[in-house]
């Protein structure tokens, strides 16, 4: 590639059309092993919000129903070899209704991993699981991808971030979480630490304003958000964003 200009790469590239300026405002929860990754620090330089956790499913959470693994062409090779790929989009899929799958890199071809392999993978990857697979060329590109899937997502919906990034239940107690952990801008723990105040599902539900609040990370708008889920009648008009996280 030319070197020169802002980017470094040639004209016309995907990032050119997707990546300007600054977004304030955008809040993207990031996996701590991607901490030190280029990309998270281009996220930062955009104007996001980065919120680093131990992530158990996905490497970037832009919403509560998108997630993004991201992977380096290596990485995406070595885990067709390992399998790895598979069980981690099937976890997705459990997860996040739209998860997608990132691969950085995407012109490289990886040693030790036959074309037909890596293109059996993104095939199964996308018909088999229903994750869908985007290329960016480097970091760059990959960090304004995610940009611009977080504020598409955080722009026009009263969905906040709110993690979901377990497998499937396997007891009655992560059952119960899980329940609670759908609710608007709830995550897990927040769901355990509800559980624990009103002793069963039940009790969240039918829970006060004024009794949510009282549970730490619960404000007056978030509190209000849980009750008109809990108590608004279905097929009622959406509600306005509160822009509480």
């Amino acid at each position: 590639m030319e070197e020169g200009g802002r980017t470094g790469r040639a004209q016309g590239t995907l990032s050119d059309f997707i990546c300007k300026g600054r977004d304030e405002g955008v809040s993207i929860v990031v996996d701590r092993r991607e901490g030190g990754s280029a990309i998270v620090e281009l996220l930062e330089g955009m104007g996001a919000r980065i919120d680093l956790r131990s992530l158990k499913v996905g490497d970037y959470v832009v919403s509560d129903e998108v997630a993004v693994e991201r992977k380096t062409v290596a990485d995406f090779a070595a885990s067709i070899v390992d399998r790895r790929l598979f069980s981690q989009a099937r976890a997705m899929k459990e997860a996040y209704a739209r998860p997608l799958l990132l691969i950085e890199g995407g012109g490289q071809q990886p040693r030790g991993v036959s074309r037909e392999a890596i293109r059996g993978a993104l095939i199964s990857t996308i018909l088999d699981f229903g994750v869908p697979v985007i290329m960016a060329a480097d970091p760059e590109e990959a960090a304004c991808i995610i940009m611009a899937v977080a504020k598409r997502e955080q722009s026009s919906a009263v969905r906040g971030i709110s993690l979901k990034d377990r497998r499937r239940p396997q007891t009655p107690d992560e059952e119960k979480e899980y329940v609670v952990a759908s609710l608007p801008m709830v995550e897990a723990t927040l769901a355990k630490r509800l559980l624990e105040e009103f002793g069963s599902v039940e009790g969240v539900f039918s829970a006060s304003e004024e009794d949510l609040k009282r549970v730490e990370k619960i404000g007056p708008k978030k509190a209000k958000r849980i009750r008109e889920v809990a108590a608004g009648r279905y097929g009622a008009p959406k509600a306005e964003p509160t822009g509480e996280g």
